[in-house]
């Protein structure tokens, strides 16, 4: 019987992708759309650390109590994020617009400014686990995130694509959007950026958890 164990730990944790998937779809629609995507996504990102998830037949109750007390912590700190981003991104996406009606400004001024929109992009990725993961004040983590994109590279690169593949399938399929797009990323990110992290706990100023 141990290869009918496997399959239902396996399929039970599709369920659990699945069923993550619609928390943070839920905690969207509790912020309103735009001012629940941060804190949904900082609650889903702290719930892999959680004894809840982790059992091999987690409690779906017990997860939904860890998610929305994480996302209830994080609600205004992490819109509080969200707008600075959201205002970064705004202006660069605006100068863009600007620079594409001018010849001159087209060729010098328009693949900086496309490579610091996906330097933010990558930083607010990165947000996340740093937030998670690390002790340190606000100034020392926001440090942290916009320096990473520079010390990961690789990782970078890797988030930002992994990200185009599952949007490309969700295109292709469009059932992937609201069964599990989200929260497939949010599960790989999380194992690949946090133990990327933890093998550089040499990070000045941090201290690297160890929540995996």
């Amino acid at each position: 019987m141990a290869w009918s164990n496997k399959i239902m730990i396996y399929l039970d944790k599709a369920v659990n992708i699945i069923y993550l998937n619609l928390l943070w779809l839920a905690g969207v629609v509790l912020g309103l759309g735009f001012f629940g995507v941060f804190p949904a996504t900082y609650a889903l990102f702290h719930l892999q650390k959680e004894e809840a998830y982790k059992a091999d037949y987690p409690s779906y109750l017990q997860i939904a109590k860890s998610f929305f007390t994480a996302y209830k912590k994080g609600f205004i700190k992490m819109n509080g994020l969200a707008l600075i981003y959201g205002a970064i991104l705004y202006v660069l996406w605006i100068d863009m617009q600007l620079v594409k009606q001018m010849a001159i400004g087209l060729a010098v001024l328009y693949y900086p400014l496309l490579f610091i929109m996906i330097y933010v992009l990558a930083a607010i990725v990165y947000t996340f686990p740093v937030a998670i993961h690390t002790e340190g004040t606000f100034k020392q983590k926001a440090k942290l995130v916009l320096a990473l994109p520079l010390l990961m590279p690789v990782q970078s690169i890797f988030s930002l694509l992994f990200f185009l593949v599952l949007l490309a399938a969700a295109y292709k399929f469009s059932i992937i959007l609201p069964l599990c797009f989200v929260s497939i990323y949010i599960i790989c990110i999380e194992r690949f950026i946090s133990g990327e992290l933890m093998k550089k706990g040499a990070i000045k100023e941090e201290i690297i958890k160890e929540n995996m």
